[in-house]
């Protein structure tokens, strides 16, 4: 398996499982640096996940001791502890949007790396994602498992070796089959004393995939007794996990919903860092402390947009009362509500970017990256050339957004949640004609004077205009 620097955030397997510390990337590019030419093309061939950034970023995001109740329970001990295989292999965390499931996966992660370290013991893990429903199918996810498996072994099993080899020698070759990686897995697993499979947010795997998921699961586990199984999702696929492991002494299942404690941890983290001391004072900060566990308990999500609101204000009386009126009855649609009425009330320009960036987000067909976000709010319709002064930061749309998009390790620019996604999916009328203004940009685009008089040869140079390659992707799902 992977050194243990590279966890990742779509899948991480780790042999070593050490902490992430402040060598990560050190570590990281010293073992891509070594790693040999072939190898490198064996790991990309078994899957075109890519497996680092995702974990790494919801790890840095964490606050310390929040979750740990997880790790305390009897569930999870006889879970990660116990060897004998009659305890349950599958432990299931499942919870409402927003409570926070994802950090309780990166904490999972990232305890079974340090408790396990240098002892033979395998961690893989997925971070399923709803804007990733077309690169994501039961072949891609195990492949990338199987690729951090691969990545440790030295030198790669013949049989791996081999099966690539056959398919460098077809016509542009192809992509290993779902039965081919799922053979592999259960001939590479039991190489390891222990191993765990992690898998985050499994309700966002495409509905119409899960089927061959859970079969492959399902047959790995019940094929290597050493293999253990973390799955998180919404409440509703408990059904399934009971479905498809009932044959294996069924799985265990916590309910994740914050507790009070948690919550205290990440408000003072978030009021410790705020940096207008002169709009704070000692009766506000402790009505925070004790309003907003008191009133929202249940979604983290929640608690996290209210901090940014109150945080957001510019004086001790605006903070108080946006506290008073954001803990009334508060639900996460209402303070998404709130949040873009906060957007639109900037007014003028700021109040401009902030929606057309929400818009671009929301109804792109793949997720954009900064650099393109950014090409994209810089055209005006209608002009023959892009005016480089007219280019918007990152930062500034990040501050005009008010904490409803966020950036990944892999700079691709997101929804704050996918609840806000299925939001903005569900209130059509927040933008006016985003279609057909999307299709206008992209033609202004392509038809700007220095676009136009670019060569087709010259892949260099159209590789270097980060908006290009996703006009066409737009304009085959807009037009």
């Amino acid at each position: 398996m992977e050194p243990a620097a590279h966890r990742n955030p779509r899948v991480t397997i780790n042999s070593n499982c050490g902490n992430v510390t402040d060598s990560y990337k050190n570590v990281w590019n010293n073992y891509e640096i070594s790693m040999s030419d072939e190898k490198r093309q064996i790991l990309e061939w078994l899957s075109p996940l890519a497996p680092r950034e995702r974990h790494q970023t919801v790890s840095d995001g964490r606050v310390d001791g929040v979750g740990n109740w997880l790790l305390q329970t009897s569930e999870f001990k006889k879970w990660h502890t116990s060897e004998d295989e009659a305890v349950n292999p599958v432990l299931f965390c499942y919870g409402d949007p927003g409570v926070g499931k994802t950090c309780m996966s990166s904490l999972v992660i990232d305890t079974l790396c340090d408790q396990f370290d240098g002892d033979n013991v395998g961690v893989a893990c997925v971070y399923c994602d709803f804007h990733d429903h077309k690169g994501q199918s039961a072949t891609t996810v195990l492949g990338a498992l199987l690729k951090q498996v691969v990545a440790g072994l030295d030198p790669i099993p013949d049989e791996i070796q081999n099966a690539f080899q056959r398919t460098k020698r077809q016509v542009d070759g192809r992509a290993p089959r779902l039965l081919e990686i799922r053979t592999m897995l259960v001939k590479s697993l039991p190489s390891f004393r222990r191993a765990f499979i992690c898998i985050d947010a499994l309700d966002e795997f495409p509905a119409k995939n899960r089927p061959e998921l859970w079969d492959s699961l399902q047959h790995i586990i019940r094929e290597c007794p050493n293999t253990r199984l973390f799955i998180t999702g919404r409440p509703h696929i408990r059904d399934e996990i009971g479905g498809y492991f009932n044959g294996l002494r069924s799985a265990a299942m916590i309910p994740i919903k914050p507790i009070t404690e948690d919550i205290e941890k990440y408000l003072e983290m978030r009021l410790d860092k705020d940096r207008d001391t002169g709009i704070m004072n000692d009766s506000l900060r402790a009505d925070i402390l004790r309003v907003i566990p008191a009133t929202i308990s249940g979604i983290f999500l929640l608690v996290s947009l209210i901090a940014d609101a109150i945080l957001d204000q510019t004086t001790i009386h605006q903070r108080r009362q946006t506290l008073d009126s954001m803990t009334n009855g508060l639900g996460l649609q209402d303070a998404y509500n709130t949040t873009l009425q906060r957007i639109r009330e900037q007014g003028g320009s700021k109040a401009k970017l902030g929606m057309q960036a929400l818009m671009w987000i929301s109804r792109s067909e793949r997720p954009l990256g900064k650099e393109e976000l950014c090409h994209a709010l810089a055209v005006e319709a209608g002009t023959t050339e892009l005016n480089v002064d007219n280019y918007p930061s990152i930062r500034t749309i990040l501050g005009c957004t008010l904490g409803l998009i966020t950036i990944d390790q892999q700079s691709t620019v997101r929804p704050i949640h996918f609840t806000l996604q299925e939001y903005l999916g569900a209130h059509p009328n927040l933008f006016v004609t985003p279609h057909s203004m999307i299709a206008e940009i992209c033609l202004t685009y392509l038809n700007f004077r220095s676009v136009c008089e670019l060569s087709p040869t010259d892949h260099k140079i159209w590789l270097e205009r980060p908006f290009f390659a996703i006009c066409f992707v737009l304009l085959g799902t807009t037009c």
